[in-house]
């Protein structure tokens, strides 16, 4: 039996990346018949401080809304068709038959998460991002968290709390520099293979495949 398996209590995934190949906003935006780089740019332009990110969620609301398909109807639509990794549902289910807890916490949408979750089976989710529709069911604003890092590490520890768990009891499975805050806040962050070299640095195993998870629980 390893070492860790009577501690961990809790395993946590990020999404895009991770569970699912691909990044949900932009397979949204082509879903939707937007442009992927108008959308990078939009974003690029926050993120260096160029306009706020206020102004890119109205900016990209626009986009959306000007490609006459941003209804929440046509959005669920859209990703329910989203399929994750392979060894992504096989894996959920392995965990939980051997009595872990299974959440994913992501940046992305929370209708989107939702719906991955949901196919996974597993437990409960966290999501940093939102729509608001207008009464007619159209998209009306975007919710986009710019901190996603500090903000999967407070949703972390409203779970845990909720939970009875302790940090040192929780697993984290993620791909990006977004995840690193959460990985030397566990103290067992994993990795996969095609992640960050910076997320790397601070985790405590790194995986070639999701199925590599069980050698470790």
């Amino acid at each position: 039996m390893p070492e860790t398996e009577s501690k961990i209590k809790l395993i946590c995934f990020d999404v895009d990346g991770t569970l699912v190949d691909g990044i949900s906003w932009l397979f949204l935006t082509r879903g939707l018949g937007c442009s992927s780089e108008e959308h990078i740019g939009i974003f690029n332009r926050a993120k260096c401080g160029e306009i706020t990110f206020a102004e890119g969620e109205r900016m990209l609301t626009r986009m959306y809304r000007d490609s006459g398909n941003a209804t929440r109807v046509f959005i669920e639509n859209l990703f329910a068709r989203v399929r994750p990794r392979p060894e992504a549902k096989q894996l959920v289910s392995y965990l939980k038959k051997k009595g872990y807890l299974v959440y994913l916490i992501s940046g992305a949408i929370d209708i989107y998460v939702r719906a991955i979750a949901k196919r996974l089976g597993a437990d409960g989710y966290f999501a940093n991002s939102s729509f608001d529709f207008d009464k007619s069911g159209v998209l009306e604003k975007i919710h986009y968290r710019d901190n996603q890092g500090e903000v999967k590490v407070e949703q972390l520890k409203q779970l845990i709390k909720a939970r009875g768990i302790r940090m040192n009891e929780v697993v984290f499975v993620g791909d990006s520099e977004n995840d690193i805050e959460i990985f030397e806040a566990t103290k067992k962050g994993i990795a996969v293979s095609w992640a960050s070299d910076n997320l790397k640095e601070v985790a405590w195993k790194i995986i070639n495949s999701l199925g590599e998870i069980k050698k470790f629980l």
